[in-house]
């Protein structure tokens, strides 16, 4: 069940208790670990009241209400295994909330109005969901798209539209609570028209040219864009409200979609060419042109970022986006004073605006930097004050957090890269360190110079961390973001040619490199101990692919969409396509992994089966290589629960004392 928190203080929610000190004054496991990021966050449009999702000291996320006239908190909290997991004002006085069990089970939309918090009732149940929009004309509706049904074997589902306001009396408070969980016990046929479907008003179909990869709405909250994918291409149709239809638009080549504008037409879209680089404009679709460039960047992918739109909609605002750190580019006048100022009062740290109301005079932003991991500041233009209304580690303030620096290299093909390097105190050439590369997942995504526990626990351990944002990573040029994002042993080279590149600046010691990574991170970790040959000292590797072939069966419907078929027509088909498959999976090398390697997965993981660190290791086991495995019941696609956080880098410290040298600091569970 859930209960309502008269008084949440957000200082109790983000407490941890008192920790013993570490040796030597360093950070422990315990203190980094349970520095959770902040969840969402977001203001009412009448700006009276702000929601944050924030971790409380059992390590479960809660639902924070901030009365903005007092500042009086109120909110939700799970109970048992349960917890609020994301939400969404929908107007001044409701909200949508989502349940997650035991972290990894999605277990229910639910909406509430902030008056009367306790009395909760279900929309949608057990469905994998994502919210498209909130249409301004319908109040308390809501545009849902069911990612992955629970009624269909977690295939995608229809677009839906909701009445949030749907109450009836059965699912009132705890009686909805206890209704939802009998429900849950039913036979799927029990659950029809049963629960949250009563609040469904319609469901859209899509344009059936080919599977749905996404939906947008409207600047007015309506459903307007649809992205199917045809022939391993996105194609991009507008929805005319009119007539029910589908409309496809004609983006030009090289032009990706970012936002409808305004009235409904016309199209935000960032272009590229090598003598201007990146440009966002509108386009119309009708007739093709393109109007003048609002903001240029040479270098970085300006459409990797996030639109924003005065209130109402009724203007491009600026937006949003990562060069080597978080920059913003506004139109508005509003919105760069807004900047202006948080910027003057926190000149140290990365500001980035993520929601405001709809008068424009309070702005909200996330604070955050290479030594904390963020905070939401309040700027209240009126007053000109600025409120510090949430921290997620007040703890590690002042405490001995390592600088995060940006560094490039050069791939062997001759592109220019980045990433970022994090040296522990007394690093030099004088005095060369141990090294991990630490490889980011993806590989479509990109690291930041942000706060993370993983680099600064082990760089306080006396390491040096490489953050290498090889091909793939997101918001470069096409050659890096856009071009071969499927040559995943190309990506193995760029990881390489970034080590050597720290190898040969003299600062680390090129005997004691390991590497190390998560997801597709740990594929890399694995494919790097098994195709480069007397680089690393080990490897870690957390919930990895080693198969390919294994993986691309196993993700018929369970990966994102269009997901299957594009790893079908970029990498081949099982059966058919073997050989190109074998060759970048590191099970099929193993016989050249000669380094230790340590192994963890989280056993209900739905996006990598376990199956594939069991086949793993018992492949090194079968060959002599030395081997440990870090397995946890109730974990997915890592490790989101807090003590088998920190047990989990208590056996990383150990394991690379054990091979790189260095101390354990901490026992091993």
């Amino acid at each position: 069940m859930l209960r309502y928190l008269a008084a949440l203080a957000l200082a109790a929610a983000n407490a941890a208790p008192a920790a013993a000190p570490p040796p030597a004054g360093l950070l422990s496991a315990e203190e980094l670990f349970r520095a959770m990021p902040l969840g969402k966050a977001g203001l009412t449009p009448d700006g009276r009241h702000l929601g944050a999702i924030v971790t409380d000291k059992a390590d479960m996320r809660d639902l924070l209400i901030y009365d903005l006239a007092t500042y009086k908190p109120t909110g939700l909290r799970g109970s048992g295994s349960l917890e609020i997991s994301t939400f969404r004002w929908l107007n001044d006085r409701r909200l949508i909330f989502s349940l997650a069990k035991d972290k990894i089970y999605t277990w229910g939309l639910y909406s509430a109005t902030v008056d009367h918090l306790e009395r909760f009732t279900p929309i949608d149940r057990f469905d994998v969901t994502q919210v498209v929009g909130v249409p301004l004309s319908r109040p308390d509706r809501v545009l849902v798209w069911i990612r992955q049904s629970a009624k269909d074997d977690n295939r995608p589902g229809p677009l839906l539209e909701l009445d949030a306001g749907h109450n009836p009396s059965a699912f009132d408070g705890e009686l909805g609570w206890n209704a939802m969980v009998r429900s849950y016990t039913m036979p799927e046929s029990a659950l029809e028209g049963s629960g949250g479907w009563n609040a469904m008003v319609r469901s859209y179909k899509p344009p059936g040219d080919g599977p749905v990869l996404a939906w947008d709405a409207d600047r007015e909250g309506d459903l307007g864009l649809c992205t199917t994918l045809v022939r391993g291409r996105g194609r991009l149709h507008r929805y005319e409200r009119a007539t029910d239809t589908w409309q496809d638009v004609a983006v030009p080549p090289g032009a990706r979609p970012m936002a409808l504008d305004a009235d409904g037409r016309h199209l935000w879209v960032v272009t590229y060419s090598r003598g201007s680089g990146y440009e966002l404009r509108r386009l119309d679709p009708d007739s093709g042109a393109l109007e003048k460039p609002v903001v240029t960047d040479p270098e970085y992918d300006v459409g990797s970022g996030s639109l924003f739109f005065t209130a109402g909609g009724h203007g491009l605002a600026g937006v949003t986006y990562l060069r080597r750190e978080r920059v913003s580019y506004w139109v508005s006048g509003a919105y760069s004073a807004a900047q202006a100022a948080v910027n003057r009062a926190i000149p140290d740290a990365s500001n980035e605006l993520i929601d405001r109301d709809s008068a424009e005079r309070k702005f909200l932003f996330k604070s955050t930097g290479p030594r904390h991991p963020g905070a939401l500041e309040l700027l209240e233009l009126d007053t000109n004050t600025l409120r510090s209304v949430a921290d997620t580690a007040p703890g590690l303030k002042g405490r001995p957090l390592r600088p995060v620096e940006p560094v490039s290299f050069s791939t062997r093909d001759g592109v220019r890269l980045e990433g970022y390097l994090t040296l522990p105190e007394g690093a030099g050439a004088r005095h060369p360190v141990p090294l991990v590369v630490l490889c980011h997942g993806g590989p479509w995504l990109r690291d930041t110079p942000d706060f993370s526990p993983e680099v600064q626990f082990l760089a306080s351990r006396g390491y040096a961390v490489l953050q290498p944002n090889y091909r793939g990573s997101t918001g470069y040029a096409p050659e890096v973001s856009h071009d071969r994002v499927y040559d995943f042993r190309r990506m193995n080279d760029d990881v390489t040619d970034a080590t050597r590149s720290v190898l040969a600046a003299g600062m680390v010691d090129p005997a004691r490199v390991a590497i190390m990574g998560a997801s597709f991170g740990g594929y890399l970790a694995v494919a790097g101990v098994a195709f480069e040959r007397d680089l690393y000292r080990c490897a870690i590797t957390e919930c990895g692919v080693f198969d390919w072939a294994s993986q691309i069966r196993s993700k018929s419907y369970a990966g994102g969409p269009g997901e299957y078929e594009r790893l079908t027509d970029e990498l081949g088909t099982p059966g058919r396509d073997g050989g190109r498959l074998e060759e970048i999976s590191p099970l099929d090398h193993a016989d050249q992994i000669r380094v230790p390697v340590l192994i963890a997965h989280g056993t209900e993981d739905a996006v990598v089966d376990v199956a594939q660190s069991r086949r793993l290791a018992a492949e090194l086991k079968r060959r002599g290589i030395p081997h440990e495995t870090f397995y946890r019941a109730l974990e997915s696609h890592g490790f989101f629960n807090y003590q088998n956080r920190v047990d989990f880098y208590h056996r990383v410290e150990a394991f690379l004392a054990a091979n790189l040298g260095g101390a354990t600091l901490t026992p091993v569970r």
